[in-house]
């Protein structure tokens, strides 16, 4: 590549005047005490795994240290591989380290004449294995209904939706109050403001309730502003995937020669488990604007994303929100014909199909 096409590439993979930037304070994390938020639209369900050490328990997680410093460093917490997150079920293909890991010391566990000790051992590490089920959400925050807008002109705030992650706790009572209410609280007209409330006591807990004005539930449509703001792409911000083999090399030594020395085959279709998958509820299309194709970027969601829900306790301190660099191409599933990253992607045409993009024909 001659220096002048340098150039124009790293030229094109900036911020364009007037359209360009990034967004920041995308992703909501719960505080403690009172949380009412506003469920917009569908959920994607998620399953991730914990992999990181936490210092200030002394516990060392599942991977070294080393592992998440310096370029290339893994994030906290990564989507377990064998999760399809684009259709929101397990993979036939299974690749997952650490599922493979719970499954050798699930069934290392149940054979006969292993001691108590060990049992014990292969027990609590299944459990610190286990992939764990979230849901990823667009809500209005109705403390902070704001992100800001970064762009050459500087910073602003606008209101915009948020991304939270539901846990299974908060989600037992949310589905009471989908049932109990018998429609769609998400909905553009008929939903509701909730109160997610999160206890920090000994073990940090959530609870969720309806909000009432008077006696009845309190029905709240969306403004004609809050229409106007665009749905995130749940799929595209949180979907990102972390290579199996940089997990599986990252894992402490001992737990590396477990995964070899147990030797259990990883084929089973129980490698993800949770004991209930949440159930979709229809919604109505949310009236939003139609997104563009030239959108501005969004922060990764390594850099500012909360952990699920239990999870917020084993994080050491929080994640220091940055915005994503300029001069890195951080393809989101959205198109530019002309950007040179675009023109060499195989996926292109696909992506293409999909925004609703008329490709010129190539001569």
């Amino acid at each position: 590549m001659s220096t002048f096409d340098k150039v124009k590439k790293f030229a094109a993979s900036r911020p364009r005047s007037g359209g360009g930037g990034s967004s920041r304070g995308v992703f909501h994390s719960f505080e403690a005490g009172d949380n009412p938020i506003r469920l917009v639209g569908e959920f994607i369900e998620v399953k991730t795994h914990f992999i990181a050490p936490v210092k200030s328990r002394g516990e060392r997680g599942l991977c070294i240290p080393d592992a998440f410093e310096g370029d290339g460093k893994l994030p906290m917490v990564v989507n377990c591989p064998d999760w399809d997150i684009e259709n929101e079920k397990p993979k036939a293909n299974k690749t997952c380290p650490i599922c493979a890991l719970q499954k050798s010391y699930r069934e290392a566990a149940k054979k006969p004449g292993v001691s108590q000790e060990d049992k014990e051992r292969f027990e609590e590490m299944a459990g610190k294995c286990a992939a764990r089920t979230a849901l990823k959400w667009n809500i209005i925050d109705r403390k902070d209904p704001y992100i800001i807008e970064v762009s050459d002109k500087g910073e602003k705030k606008v209101l915009g939706y948020k991304v939270t992650t539901i846990g299974m706790e908060a989600w037992g009572d949310i589905r009471g109050i989908f049932t109990q209410c018998d429609f769609d609280i998400s909905d553009v007209e008929k939903g509701i403001d909730i109160n997610v409330v999160r206890s920090d006591a000994k073990k940090t807990s959530y609870s969720a309730r309806a909000i009432l004005d008077g006696m009845s539930i309190k029905q709240t449509p969306l403004s004609a502003d809050e229409r106007e703001m665009r749905l995130h792409n749940l799929k595209q911000l949180c979907g990102k995937q972390t290579d199996p083999v940089a997990i599986r090399d990252a894992l402490h030594s001992d737990l590396l020669e477990d995964l070899l020395s147990l030797n259990v085959s990883s084929e089973s279709d129980d490698v993800v488990s949770e004991p209930e998958t949440p159930k979709k509820f229809e919604s109505k299309k949310v009236e939003t604007k139609k997104v563009e194709t030239k959108k501005a970027e969004v922060e990764s969601e390594d850099d500012d994303a909360p952990f699920d829900d239990e999870e917020k306790d084993e994080a050491e301190k929080p994640v220091v929100e940055t915005a994503p660099e300029a001069s890195e191409w951080q393809c989101f599933g959205s198109i530019d014909p002309e950007h040179p990253e675009c023109k060499s992607c195989s996926d292109m045409e696909e992506c293409a199909k999909k925004a609703g993009v008329v490709l010129k024909k190539k001569k």
